[in-house]
C-alpha cells in the first residue's frame, strides 16, 4: 500500500513538474529576441545539401557504436530541459562513454525570434572549449532565467565564466554569427524530416516523441543492444 502512494505521488509531482514546465515554455517562447547575426542564405542551403553530419549536429561516442541515439530539441522546451537535466547527463555517462551508444543531438529553433536562437549557437560555442554539455545542461535548466532576460547572452556569458570557460569569447562567438548557419541549417533538416514539436528521439531510426526519463531511455537502448546482437 505505502508502495502505491509512493508511485502515485511520485507520478503526480511529474506531472506538476511537467505542467509548470510547460507554462514556463508558453510565456518565454513568446518573449521576442533581437536577431544575433544574419543567416548567410549561400552557407546555409550548403549545409542543407550536405545533409545530417558532423557540421549539423554535435556528436558524442564512437562512428560504430551499436546504438544511435539521436536528439532534437528546442533551448525554451520546458520537456527538453527536463530530459537534458535528468536523462542525457547519464546516458553520456552509462552508455555513451562507455562505447554502447553514440548520441547525435541536432538543434530545433521552434521560434527563430525567441532567445532559443542565442542559446543554441552559445552551447556550440562553448563546445569550442569543449564544453557543450556543461552548457547545453546549464541553459536546459536556467530556461526561465536567461529566456526572460532583456540581454539573454550577458546572462550566458555569466553562466561561461561560473563554467571556467572564456565567457568573452563565447559572447563573440555568438556576436560574430560563427554557428548560427549550423544551428538553422540543423533546424531545417528537422522540418525536412516532418518534426513540428521537441523533444523527439531517434533510437537506431526508431521514433519517440515527448520527454523521456532515463530509465524509459535506458530500456530502449538495451532493447537495440539486444537486437543488435542477435542479428
Amino acid at each position: 500500500m505505502a508502495n502505491s502512494q509512493s508511485k502515485f505521488y511520485g507520478f503526480l509531482a511529474l506531472i506538476l513538474v511537467a505542467g509548470a514546465a510547460l507554462i514556463g515554455f508558453v510565456v518565454i517562447s513568446n518573449r521576442g529576441g533581437a536577431s544575433v547575426g544574419e543567416v548567410d542564405p549561400v552557407v546555409l542551403q550548403n549545409l542543407i545539401d550536405s545533409g545530417p553530419s558532423d557540421q549539423l549536429a554535435v556528436i558524442s561516442g564512437a562512428d560504430d557504436a551499436p546504438v544511435s541515439v539521436e536528439e532534437f530539441a528546442d533551448y525554451l522546451c520546458g520537456a527538453c530541459g527536463m530530459v537534458a537535466t535528468l536523462s542525457v547527463p547519464q546516458i553520456l555517462e552509462n552508455y555513451v562513454d562507455t562505447g554502447k551508444a553514440r548520441f547525435v543531438f541536432y538543434d530545433y529553433v521552434l521560434n527563430p525570434a525567441s532567445h532559443a536562437k542565442t542559446a543554441a549557437q552559445a552551447a556550440r560555442c562553448a563546445g569550442d572549449q569543449n564544453a557543450f554539455w556543461a552548457m547545453h545542461k546549464v541553459l536546459m535548466s536556467r530556461q526561465r532565467e536567461w529566456g526572460t532576460a532583456r540581454n539573454p547572452l550577458r546572462v550566458i556569458r555569466e553562466y561561461a565564466d561560473g563554467l571556467g570557460l572564456d565567457g568573452a569569447a563565447v559572447e563573440t562567438c555568438v556576436e560574430n554569427g560563427t554557428y548560427l548557419d549550423v544551428v538553422m541549417a540543423s533546424t531545417q533538416h528537422a522540418k525536412q524530416r516532418g518534426l513540428n514539436s521537441t523533444p523527439v528521439f531517434f533510437f537506431n531510426g526508431r521514433p519517440f516523441a515527448g520527454a523521456r526519463g532515463y530509465d524509459q531511455m535506458a530500456q530502449i537502448i538495451e532493447e537495440e543492444l539486444a537486437r543488435g546482437q542477435n542479428q
